[in-house]
């Protein structure tokens, strides 16, 4: 195979490691590592890794980070030795008083950019929201990222991919409480296929595993999805696992986008009935 031809993602899933930044830290350098070692382009970490995704706004605020701070910049020197593998790390993003639950792309020591989560749900509405949709380019594909929650609905995936993304990154923290009907689409992954097959756009999923004796649950969903809405590779549940996939260039690069487009004239209804629907509700 040859490297230049292909894009080699990755996804990782493991523990959680909450309120514990410098543990985090450790264990994302191992795993870039392990990534550079098999000449991994992206990875992808797990929703808010770096600090966990915590009840309060007072904690999540003890647990976060400026990114304008010198601390950040250290932590991203942090990663300056990985010359090919590119990380998408989870965070607590502090902005003044505003906090974001926030992906951060952090190249050879140095962070490009970042992508703020667009939707969020009690108890942690504490977050504010991401109204940016960027897109990035590794090795000439253009991806994109969305976040957990994000990917249960239908507008953070389509604008990126509307922005030219054709690789959706998905970072999960998908903890949920034993009894809930969450588990059922989570199982079934139907919110990440129909996320790929309308936007046409591959979908490398990350997650944490949650397995301590209480009332919540984590089997872990790391998975990777093709443009078809298919998965092409996906991790045992409660394994620690770095799932990687090597993808065709070609493929990625490819120009087949009527479902990612549609017609002018059907959106334009679309838009008309979305208006009206909304406004029964008020």
């Amino acid at each position: 195979m040859n490297h230049h031809d292909y894009l080699n993602v990755a996804a990782y899933q493991g523990p959680c490691i909450e309120k514990s930044p410098e543990k985090a830290l450790e264990k994302t350098y191992q795993i870039m590592q392990m990534a550079e070692q098999k000449k991994v382009d992206i990875l992808c970490m797990p929703e808010s890794f770096l600090h966990g995704y915590l009840d309060s706004k007072e904690l999540a605020l003890q647990y976060s980070v400026d990114l304008q701070s010198n601390e950040f910049a250290k932590l991203c020197a942090t990663f300056k030795e990985f010359h090919n593998t590119t990380l998408l790390l989870g965070l607590n993003e502090r902005e003044g008083e505003k906090l974001f639950n926030s992906v951060v792309v952090i190249e050879k020591g140095k962070c490009i950019g970042k992508y703020r989560k667009a939707y969020t749900y009690t108890p942690y509405d504490y977050y504010s929201l991401g109204r940016e949709f960027p897109v990035f380019e590794k090795n000439g594909v253009p991806y994109g990222i969305i976040i957990c929650l994000d990917s249960a609905y239908r507008e953070p995936a389509h604008i990126t991919a509307l922005n030219g993304a054709r690789l959706l990154f998905c970072p999960s923290f998908n903890r949920v409480y034993k009894d809930s009907k969450m588990l059922f689409y989570l199982n079934r992954k139907s919110h990440f296929i129909a996320r790929a097959f309308d936007n046409h756009c591959w979908l490398v999923c990350s997650d944490i595993i949650w397995d301590k004796n209480d009332d919540q649950i984590c089997p872990g969903y790391a998975c990777i999805f093709n443009d078809n809405g298919e998965i092409v590779v996906n991790a045992e549940y409660f394994v620690e696992t770095l799932l990687t996939y090597a993808i065709s260039k070609n493929h990625l690069l490819e120009r087949k986008f009527m479902r990612l487009y549609g017609t002018p004239e059907l959106f334009e209804i679309v838009q008309s009935s979305y208006q009206a629907a909304v406004k029964e509700l008020e």
